[in-house]
């Protein structure tokens, strides 16, 4: 299938950020949580990883930049809503809720870098490795990753040995050599206008899914969910994370950097899987639907076994929340009307 050409990114002229601009990029991000709870969770992602002023200045820098500007603390969220349904305690909770926002963090450190996407703008600020060097970035990432780590095992080792095992399987899964850094390098190996639609598809598998099971998968593990209760997690969250990968590649074509709080057009520019460049906007429309529409099915069968899964209609309703916005944005006027 010929790909379909779609609208620019809104490119404004200006030369920097406008007031404000990053703290209005934690985006348009769902509310899963109470307001007091979504302040906890803030709070523990800005203060959990410790920066005392005896740092090296330029790794405290991108620590404290990182920390200060967290984006919408959607995976943190819900790891909270998850533990805290199933009973866990507040701290245990937003300990393990931090710790996964702090991997995705870290690989988005990772991503922009000029190895990887190269990209120069994140969350309405320049991205770590533009404002602080390369090796500070991949330091402050690395930090990010040995702490997410201990905040991890503070929570898992207080599990029965056989929750504790399947949850340290799971984190290895989703973060080790046959996950996100297998979509990662799969991503940067990727040649445009090979393999098509199914191979962009492959590359949000490894890069996009897994950080998502880890938000849904690895909270109910450790919440002692039942079997069936896994079993549909793990197909929320493949539905959840294809649906997200298929929206931010749509935001990238379309979106500009003082829409979207990042670099645009990067997937084009670099040749990377984006699924509307390999297939055209009705097939990408087409899947996001067939993927959101699985989703819904499945959240419904969550609530239906237990209510206490009922904040997950919430982050539902956003992202198609997200897909009406697609469906409505204008065209520019060079566009086809097809699809």
């Amino acid at each position: 299938m010929v790909a379909e050409p779609l609208a620019p990114p809104r490119l404004d002229p200006r030369p920097g950020c406008p007031e404000g601009a990053a703290e209005r990029f934690r985006g348009r991000a769902p509310e899963l949580l109470a307001p007091e709870d979504g302040e906890l969770i803030l709070e523990g992602f800005r203060s959990l990883l410790p920066t005392p002023v005896e740092l090296e200045p330029g790794l405290r820098a991108v620590l404290r930049d990182v920390l200060d500007h967290p984006g919408s603390l959607a995976r943190a969220q819900l790891v909270y809503a998850v533990l805290r349904g199933r009973g866990a305690a507040a701290d245990p909770a937003r300990a393990l809720a931090v710790a996964v926002e702090y991997f995705h963090t870290a690989s988005l450190v990772f991503d922009d870098l000029p190895s990887m996407d190269d990209a120069r703008e994140r969350r309405g600020r320049p991205c770590p490795h533009v404002a602080h060097g390369e090796s500070a970035a991949v330091l402050g990432a690395l930090a990010l990753i040995n702490r997410a780590y201990g905040l991890l095992w503070q929570v898992l080792s207080a599990l029965a040995p056989e929750r504790s095992r399947r949850a340290a399987e799971l984190v290895e899964e989703c973060l080790g050599a046959c996950g996100l850094l297998d979509g990662q390098a799969r991503d940067l190996a990727f040649e445009a206008g090979t393999g098509g639609p199914a191979a962009v598809l492959r590359v949000a598998e490894g890069k996009t899914v897994p950080l998502v099971r880890l938000s849904l998968v690895l909270p109910a593990l450790v919440g002692a969910a039942g079997d069936r209760e896994i079993e549909l997690l793990e197909v929320l969250s493949r539905a959840w994370g294809l649906a997200y990968q298929i929206l931010d590649d749509f935001k990238d074509l379309t979106q500009g950097r003082f829409e979207s709080g990042k670099s645009p057009g990067r997937d084009r520019a670099l040749g990377r899987p984006n699924l509307p460049v390999a297939a055209g906007r009705r097939m990408a429309m087409e899947r996001l639907a067939l993927y959101l529409g699985r989703a819904r099915a499945t959240v419904a069968a969550l609530r239906a076994l237990d209510s206490r899964w009922s904040p997950l209609g919430r982050l539902q309703a956003f992202l198609e929340g997200e897909q009406r916005r697609l469906l409505h944005r204008p065209r520019a006027a060079a566009e086809p009307a097809r699809g």
